[in-house]
């Protein structure tokens, strides 16, 4: 296990959680190592993903789930610190892939916003079918019950409850959050996690397939170029009612597991 001056930590999320974002931060984390959906990338792309037999979907043939957990695992991280940001559901029913040696939290966001950020990004880029898509890219159990698993599991594996972070909080107090967040998994807070410009402070280990899709969804791109977390940027729910039919289903099939993990905040 590494010290914790050079942690090592799993950040597990939900999509369009404020994630890339978190992770923008972390790039203010000294002598830090980033590492962008490596197991993400092995759900969609890699050759045991979802998506990789599917017409005009990139492929990372590198991104097999035991190459991932090698990786991670390189004796040349030992003295770094390492951030993983990535989907709790990647690794569902394959827990035995996460790397070891490494401190688990989580990030929620509320269905609300996750699902309908989603469903907007697609049709921003005028794609026809967009319940589709977005069906497509959505884990058989929409991301929020497997993240809920996880936690479960992690939560049982180390005997003591993972750090929860809900993206509402975050905004709402950013430095507060962050340095309780540092204190948990290990990191030295410094308030530069709360600022950052257009030019990444530390290059990011990420699939090119992951970058080739931001041209047309614009997945993060505000994130990246945001600037920073600034005290109260949270906005208010919309109504489930004026939200598109597959978003509102979607919400209401996460909502019992967004309440459990926020309830573990």
């Amino acid at each position: 296990m590494t010290s914790s001056r050079n942690a090592h930590v799993f950040l597990w999320a939900v999509p369009r959680s404020l994630s890339t974002a978190f992770t923008r931060s972390m790039e203010s984390i000294d002598n830090v190592a980033i590492y962008y959906e490596p197991y993400g990338c092995a759900d969609h792309y890699g050759p045991e993903g979802r998506l990789f037999s599917m017409d005009n979907s990139p492929a990372e043939l590198e991104y097999t789930y035991d190459k991932v957990k090698a990786s991670l695992e390189d004796k040349s991280l030992e003295n770094k610190c390492v951030f993983v940001k990535d989907m709790g559901y990647a690794v569902h029913k394959r827990y035995d892939k996460i790397a070891k040696g490494y401190k688990h939290s989580f990030l929620i966001r509320h269905p609300i916003k996750s699902f309908l950020s989603f469903y907007n990004g697609i049709a921003s880029a005028g794609e026809e079918d967009v319940d589709g898509i977005l069906a497509s890219y959505l884990s058989d159990d929409l991301g929020y019950k497997e993240l809920w698993e996880l936690y479960c599991y992690i939560e049982n594996e180390n005997g003591k409850k993972p750090f929860v972070v809900n993206s509402e909080d975050l905004l709402n107090d950013p430095q507060q959050v962050l340095k309780q967040y540092c204190e948990a998994v290990g990191f030295e807070y410094n308030d530069g996690l709360l600022n950052w410009d257009s030019k990444p402070k530390v290059k990011w280990n990420m699939a090119q397939a992951v970058w080739d899709l931001e041209p047309i969804y614009n997945w993060f791109s505000n994130s990246l170029t945001a600037g920073g977390f600034k005290k109260g940027l949270s906005k208010p729910l919309p109504s489930i009612e004026e939200l598109p039919k597959i978003v509102q289903e979607c919400v209401r099939k996460s909502m019992p597991y967004y309440e459990k993990l926020n309830a573990c905040c």
